[in-house]
Order: structure tokens, then sequence, then C-alpha cells
């Protein structure tokens, strides 16, 4: 179910964050937010987003959507390092980019 909340800025405007939580007992398999100027667009916004994810398979995709840099890199190193013979720098780099998780 969604949740409205309303918050004061320093300026005096309000703005309105859009909660959008899929659980199944006490497990969130799915939280998502957005935060808008009007209290009406972050009821659209919560409204058509509850829609969306009520079908298994998009709540299934955006779930599994997201790999990050190290499994990536894990992924190239596996790939091609058999495939081409690399120097030093070329097998140094990539190890410590996955290891230190630098987004660079």
């Amino acid at each position: 179910m969604a949740t409205i909340k309303a918050r004061r800025q320093a300026n005096g405007s309000i703005r309105y964050t859009a909660v959008v939580r899929f659980r199944r007992g006490t497990t969130v398999l799915h939280h998502e937010s957005k935060t808008f100027t009007h209290r009406s667009a972050a009821l659209t916004w919560a409204k058509h987003r509850e829609v969306e994810l009520e079908n298994p398979a998009a709540l299934k995709r955006k779930q599994h959507a997201a790999v990050t840099l190290a499994e990536l890199i894990r992924w190239y190193i596996e790939t091609f390092e058999e495939i081409s013979k690399w120097q030093r720098s070329k097998q140094h780099t990539p190890r410590l980019r996955g290891r230190t998780g630098d987004r660079r």
C-alpha cells in the first residue's frame, strides 16, 4: 500500500513523498519512493506504481534488475581474461576496482 508523507522545507514550501512498499509477511519485497510538489501528483504516481507492481512478473523484474559494479567487473574478468593475453595493468585494474567498489 502507498503512503504519502508531507514535509515542510526550510523555505516554507511543502513536499510530498509517496512511498510504495510491498510485503509478504514481515519481509519487504519492494520499496520505492518519490517526492513531489503536489499531493495529487504523489497520489497519482503511487496508484500507478501499485498497479504496475501488482503484476508478479514486473515485481520480479524490478527486484532482479540491479547489478552492482563489482558483479559486472567479475563477469568481465571471467569472460575475457581467457580470450586475450592481458598485460600487468589490464590484470590489476579491474580486480582493484571490483575489490574496492570504486565507481570511476
